[in-house]
């Protein structure tokens, strides 16, 4: 038995789906509810928006594993 059957990927690839709209959800609330004054704030919001992009990736690889095109 696969560890990673096409079931599973399709569960993992179903997580980083979620994840990476947990990601774009937070660039787009945070600078509506705080103020974004340094370097440091729009470094971590483009660190978060490079984490939603590697997330959307990473599920677009496992959909195609998956088998469920």
């Amino acid at each position: 038995m696969s560890l990673f059957t096409p079931t599973r990927l399709n569960i993992l690839s179903q997580l980083f789906t979620n994840l990476a709209a947990g990601w774009f959800g937070v660039v787009l609330i945070i600078p509506g509810v705080t103020k974004l004054e340094t370097l440091d704030d729009f470094l971590w919001l483009t660190k978060n928006i490079l984490l939603g992009i590697l997330s959307l990736l990473v599920a677009m690889i496992l959909s195609g594993k998956g088998g469920n095109k």
